[in-house]
């Protein structure tokens, strides 16, 4: 069941104290609008060579923000019994609350990235949507995943196990972002659900195993 307070709780904590909103996201902002300039200066960059970039920009954003704040399980396993909160109720209110924050900047950042390149991701607006709800939802699920329910608490393990997970989501939606036509489009869309799914019911099949 989804817990709104802890919804309210995420947001504010993130507003006030963490680093994402005021640290990372500038910083990446900063790194797109440097790389046009240099890449004009020194050589002819094709669309596609921007868009690649593009999605290299995407996985080290998210990989910035899965580690910014670690979990630390005994001291959330205390929280919550606490507070009488179920560890399936504390992952779904989570999730919610961190595609709230995730999801919004990566949409500013790839509108940045396009201003600033002059160039497009050339597929439908519809396809980028969901093709980066897809890859922002998973991407959340697989790091609260990690930081629930093993004993990684350090940041450089973390970036270590993560990144090449984030890297298989991005190859996933390279192909929509490159143009590929309608029907291969559908084809990784829904290649995408069905990873989606599939981490869904596996998460959900081990939260309430723990209980």
């Amino acid at each position: 069941m989804i817990k709104k307070f802890i919804i309210k709780k995420e947001l504010n904590l993130e507003l006030r104290n963490n680093t994402s909103l005021f640290l990372i996201t500038p910083t990446m902002c900063v790194l797109i609008i440097v790389f046009p300039i240099l890449s004009e200066n020194r050589f002819r960059v094709e669309n596609d060579m921007f868009v690649i970039v593009q999605l290299l920009f995407l996985i080290i954003f998210t990989t910035l923000f899965s580690i910014r704040n670690p979990l630390e399980e005994q001291t959330l396993i205390k929280e919550l019994n606490f507070g009488s909160i179920k560890k399936i109720d504390y992952f779904y209110s989570k999730t919610i609350s961190e595609l709230g924050i995730f999801y919004p900047q990566i949409i500013f950042l790839l509108i940045l990235f396009s201003g600033f390149t002059n160039t497009s991701i050339n597929n439908s607006i519809i396809y980028i949507i969901f093709s980066v709800l897809f890859f922002c939802l998973n991407a959340i699920m697989v790091n609260l995943f990690f930081q629930m329910f093993t004993s990684f608490n350090s940041r450089f393990v973390q970036f270590i196990l993560i990144v090449p997970i984030y890297i298989g989501f991005a190859i996933l939606i390279a192909p929509m972002w490159l143009g590929v036509n309608q029907e291969i489009s559908n084809i990784y869309l829904l290649m995408l659900l069905g990873i989606t799914m599939i981490i869904y019911s596996f998460t959900n099949f081990y939260l309430r195993k723990s209980q």
